[in-house]
């Protein structure tokens, strides 16, 4: 993923693979598999795809503030999966050991940006998958970069905007994909609590390039090996 130094090595770490069927699952149940996995072997992917997207990114967050486990590599993409077709899906690389500050890359990020609450499109289950796209396009016809929020279960359908304004042939100019940022915000009816959010930062002229370790990955996934 471009913005962010891509993990080369190829998928060793055990792969966590969240299903749509899994989505009402416990969040808890995907973080013991993922503390499993980090003991077994020191890093592990999880992998959530389509519905299943915002139960494996709750678990990350969740396991990164709980425990020594850092997030080293995040990239999001489609895949063809036989019990599913076409579906979208988030993949996060897990590590003990931490590369870099995703916090200090997405506030350098966010520098770089005009206007950033016009450059931002908050995706929201209150407007429509076409209304959010068609605001994105709008959005990217005026300035060179966008970012695409998203929080709780909206974290699919941001995923999924990203995916077809890169992957879809819907926008005008070829548009890439330079950081995905996954962390916590504290909820808003009950502060006390937080919950999984995502920006996904789009800039024209970037194409979608996979290192050889995530090209790897998914046709793992999508082999279901």
């Amino acid at each position: 993923m471009l913005g962010v130094p891509a993990v080369t090595s190829q998928p060793k770490a055990k792969v966590i693979t969240v299903l749509p069927a899994d989505a009402l699952a416990k969040t808890t149940d995907v973080v013991e598999s993922i503390i499993s996995g980090i003991l077994e072997a020191g890093e592990v992917d999880v992998v959530g795809i389509n519905d299943g997207i915002f139960l494996a990114c709750s678990a990350v967050v969740m396991a990164s503030e709980i425990a020594n486990v850092h997030l080293e590599d995040i990239f999001i993409g489609n895949l063809l999966v036989p019990t599913l077709g076409k579906a979208a899906a988030i993949s996060v690389h897990l590590g003990q050991k931490q590369m870099w500050d995703y916090v200090k890359v997405a506030e350098q990020e966010e520098k770089g940006f005009e206007d950033l609450e016009e450059q931002t499109v908050s995706v929201s289950r209150s407007a429509t998958f076409e209304r959010l796209l068609t605001i994105s396009l709008l959005r990217l016809a005026k300035f060179e970069k966008i970012r695409i929020v998203a929080a709780g279960g909206s974290i699919n359908d941001a995923v999924s905007i990203a995916l077809r304004l890169t992957t879809g042939q819907i926008s005008k100019e070829q548009v890439g994909i330079k950081l995905v940022h996954l962390y916590s915000i504290k909820m808003r009816n009950d502060p006390s609590k937080s919950i999984a959010a995502i920006s996904i930062f789009l800039q024209k002229g970037l194409s979608m390039v996979y290192s050889k370790r995530q090209s790897v990955l998914l046709k793992k996934v999508e082999s279901g090996n």
